[in-house]
């Protein structure tokens, strides 16, 4: 059977011709992720190099100190994945997967925090102990919470920040979605240094400071993302 369809104009096929430009292929999710691995490694570990271990990870053995900090890590890295694939829309792992990893991630961080806790409780009623610049400094409990959540929060910032700059050309058709799955990476890569460092091991320390600070990199992660895909959306709309 013969095509008695209209062919367009030789003109337009032209233009059209005239128009085409190479496109770089979309990187691969793993090669994003393996782009983000050593910044997340190296802001994770500044509390660490700063002060160093916490006073009881003697008591607490390599497993449940660092062990546990990997394993928070690791999943960290699993979520930046997934936010990776977010990104391209053919790509998109299933809604159920996503908020399934993203439960997993919450209940290791409350399960590290509490057999933390339970292994060396700790007596912080008279304040803590913490070595910095080689001087033993007596801090309250408080202001702790307050320098680690503050800390830990703006520590997250950054990672959220760079993990925004390389996801800016995202096509993720949930970007908020997208944008709290790597802000939730960026709290927990955080956490994973920052507990090893933190003297104090009660539950409303490690999940009101250092959980406030994966809470907040959730937040913003989101925000930004979300900004990310309005922007997106406005400057295909005045094209057309």
């Amino acid at each position: 059977m013969m095509d008695r369809s209209p062919k367009p104009p030789e003109a337009l096929i032209r233009a059209i011709a005239q128009d085409l430009r190479p496109v770089r292929p979309s990187p691969q999710p793993l090669h994003l992720v393996l782009r983000m691995v050593p910044l997340a490694l190296l802001v994770s570990s500044v509390i660490l190099l700063a002060i160093g271990p916490r006073p009881d990870s003697g008591i607490l053995g390599p497993l449940l100190t660092w062990g546990a900090s990997a394993a928070q890590f690791l999943l960290a890295i699993a979520l930046i994945w997934i936010a990776a694939h977010e990104s391209t829309p053919a790509g998109r792992l299933p809604r159920q997967t996503v908020y399934s990893a993203a439960f997993l991630a919450s209940l290791v961080v409350v399960f590290v925090t509490l057999l933390t806790f339970s292994t060396s409780p700790g007596n912080e009623t008279l304040g803590v102990s913490v070595w910095i610049a080689h001087k033993t400094l007596h801090v309250s409990p408080w202001i702790m919470g307050f320098a680690c959540g503050i800390g830990s929060t703006l520590a997250g910032g950054i990672l959220v920040l760079f993990f925004s700059w390389v996801f800016r050309n995202s096509l993720a058709t949930r970007p908020t979605v997208g944008g709290a799955l790597y802000g939730a990476g960026a709290g927990l890569a955080i956490n994973a240094g920052w507990r090893i460092a933190c003297p104090i091991s009660t539950p409303w320390h490690a999940l009101g400071a250092h959980g406030a600070a994966i809470i907040a990199t959730v937040i913003l992660g989101a925000l930004i993302g979300r900004s990310l895909g309005n922007r997106k959306l406005h400057a295909g709309a005045r094209r057309s």
